[in-house]
């Protein structure tokens, strides 16, 4: 009976220091500085949760390596979305990395038909026997200009 009273006073508190909370302010006061701040001309873009990193040219050997690793199932997907031939040899043009559950590996490959896709491949570092295996690569249906703003 006691345990029961003591967790009804309890709720009852935590209740109440709740209600009485919801008049503070929320907004933080202004404080007035007296220094300036030099104006900067560069705009740097917010970092978005989710998004990617901005596409880079100079890829790195960590990126290849894992392009390489998955070679075959990726040309085999560019064959099965794209229809290129089983001859094409895919070479990434851009990349980029997006945190998302592990990383996803992005990269900008160049069809034969002058027109570039996007090759996505997803890497948890925490599983093991993760991997090298085909559900990790996805090929986007979608075609690109090289510098197309939509990517």
């Amino acid at each position: 009976m006691y345990s029961k009273t003591l967790f009804i006073v309890i709720c009852f508190l935590t209740i109440l220091c709740v209600e009485l909370n919801y008049g503070a302010p929320t907004k933080k006061p202004t404080v007035k500085t007296t220094t300036k701040a030099p104006k900067t001309t560069i705009e740097a873009k917010p970092k978005l949760l989710g998004a990617h990193t901005p596409w880079d040219k100079n890829i790195k050997a960590k990126h290849k390596k894992i392009f390489d690793d998955y070679k075959k199932v990726i040309s085999m997907k560019l064959q099965q979305t794209h229809n290129v031939s089983k001859a094409f040899n895919p070479k990434p043009e851009k990349f980029a990395t997006q945190a998302v559950g592990g990383i996803n590996y992005l990269y900008l490959v160049k069809l034969p038909i002058n027109k570039y896709t996007v090759v996505s491949v997803h890497d948890v570092i925490w599983k093991k026997d993760h991997y090298g295996k085909e559900e990790n690569v996805r090929v986007r249906p979608q075609t690109y200009e090289l510098n197309d703003k939509n990517i």
